[in-house]
């Protein structure tokens, strides 16, 4: 969905703002900083001393990846194995040496990282790896659970613009249900609304359409890479 760059600029102070992309808008702070700003997210931001600080906001997207990557020449942001990682190098893809974990903040300065994180992706790997398990499981299940009132409250309960009390309170309830590995139908059905099918209830009998559904909704409400 397009926003208007009147929406996406809505409480933001600036002395000047421009569409550089859909969804994307160059603005200046009153203090010089130049800023590109995607949806409600300033994903990239270029102090007057020369610096770039680079941040997702928790949505590591094809689409933000490529706006960083795009309106900006100091490094670039790859994608491995369900991890963003971040170079200087003119020649990424051959010296995977120089490359470094991505995390929202980094800052680059004459072309070079001065806050990198060696335990960065730690937190990343270890819901990766529990998000494996979790739909490993929903797999192999015999059957998959329809909704019911003994669904997780966060999960089930709807407010009037279709979010759930989960999306309004955060995402430790579902870091919760990936450590009990406790699979329920209203976030099946919440995932494959996310994923944009519009009847998920005739979606559920293909099971490698729910497991994917599942493991993209997880990783996107949990600011992984989806």
């Amino acid at each position: 969905m397009r926003s208007a760059k009147k929406e996406i600029m809505e409480g933001i102070e600036a002395t000047s703002s421009k569409l550089v992309a859909n969804n994307t808008v160059e603005y200046t702070k009153p203090d010089g900083t130049r800023v590109i700003r995607f949806h409600h997210t300033d994903i990239l931001e270029f102090p007057k001393g020369g610096q770039v600080i680079f941040n997702s906001g928790g949505w590591k997207t094809p689409t933000t990846k490529d706006r960083m990557n795009r309106l900006q020449s100091y490094a670039t942001i790859i994608q491995e194995k369900g991890l963003w990682y971040l170079t200087t190098d003119r020649n990424p893809c051959q010296n995977k040496d120089t490359w470094i974990s991505f995390f929202d903040g980094i800052e680059i300065d004459n072309y070079k990282v001065v806050n990198p994180r060696k335990l960065a992706h730690k937190k990343e790997e270890y819901l990766l790896k529990q998000i494996q398990v979790y739909c490993k499981k929903l797999k192999e299940l015999k059957e998959l659970p329809a909704p019911n009132g003994g669904d997780c409250w966060d999960c089930s309960f709807q407010t009037n613009d279709e979010r759930t009390m989960g999306d309004l309170s955060g995402s430790d309830h579902l870091k919760s249900h990936l450590k009990e590995k406790y699979i329920h139908g209203s976030l099946i059905m919440n995932a494959l609304k996310w994923a944009g099918y519009r009847c998920p209830e005739l979606i559920v009998g293909h099971r490698d359409s729910v497991v994917r559904s599942v493991k993209r909704y997880l990783k996107s409400q949990l600011g992984l890479v989806t």
